[in-house]
Formats: C-alpha cells, structure tokens, sequence
C-alpha cells in the first residue's frame, strides 16, 4: 500500500504583474492558506517522507512550506516536468523516482492535477488553490503506476482550507 498527497499550489499574485507565469509568487494569502494544508498534511497517519514539486515559484513555496511543516524527516525533489503536468507526467515521475517511499506529496498546476486525482481514484474533486487530496494505492511500489489509465486508488481525505 503507497499513500499519495496531491497539493494544488496556493494562490499566487495574479498575471500580468510583469513577471512571467513561472515565476509567480505566493500571495500572503496563499501563503497563509497553504500553512492550513501542510498542518493538516503534518496530521495525517502516514505524512509523505518525499515531496516532488514543480519548479514554478508558487509551487516550490507551497512545498517549502510542507517540508518545514511535517513531522518526519522528508526529501524534496524540484521537477521541472512538472510545470503544468499532465497526469502522464506525474505518474512517471511518481514511477523513476519514488520507491522506497510510502508517502509522497505531489505540489502542482491543474488542470493536470485534478485529471491526476481522476485516472488515480475513480473521482472528479475541485482542487482551488491550496487543497489536498490523499489517495491509497494498492499497489505494492511506485512504479506499478507506469502507464496507469484505469482508477485503482481510493480517495480517503480531501482538504480544503479555509
């Protein structure tokens, strides 16, 4: 059994401020909503030992933030791949690199996230900014999920600050 954390980033200072998309930063807002999913990340019975995280600047801080946050000693990975992933993308990066972990944390975009979520367990969930989804996996490593296109996950928790 593999436990996934799905983290959408938090809200990041709106377009067109003059910086390009990548670099978008964390409004205080988001910073503060994000603080609310990683306690209650920090809380769950099996918190993720590895974090993997677009490298955009919103989600790295979203992840920064979890890492700083949990109760156990975690690993975190900066994947420029996914930068408005597509569910694809995830689960390859989930299969290369995330035995032998239990736990892992994906920080990300949608709408690559929620179709993630979908493909994973079977349920269409809104992920606003700063939500978290937890997923088991019966499966016995990570890269059982290379190539996955049918629901074996279940979704146990969904998280939706403030």
């Amino acid at each position: 059994m593999k436990t996934l954390h799905v983290l959408r980033h938090g809200q990041a200072v709106p377009e067109g401020e003059g910086l390009q998309d990548h670099e978008r930063p964390l409004t205080e807002r988001g910073q503060n909503e994000v603080r609310l999913s990683a306690r209650h990340l920090a809380q769950r019975p099996r918190p993720p030992s590895l974090i993997l995280s677009s490298s955009a600047a919103r989600a790295r801080a979203t992840a920064e933030i979890c890492l700083a946050a949990l109760p156990v000693a975690a690993v975190l990975t900066i994947v420029d791949e996914l930068y408005l992933a597509e569910p694809t993308r995830y689960l390859a990066e989930l299969a290369a690199g995330a035995d032998p972990h239990e736990s892992v944390l994906v920080v990300g975009h949608n709408p690559g996230l929620e179709a993630l979520v979908f493909v994973l367990s079977g349920r269409s969930e809104h992920l606003a900014t700063a939500c978290l989804v937890e997923i088991d996996l019966s499966i016995s490593g990570w890269t059982k999920l290379s190539g996955a296109t049918v629901a074996f996950g279940r979704l146990v928790d969904a998280f939706r600050p403030g």
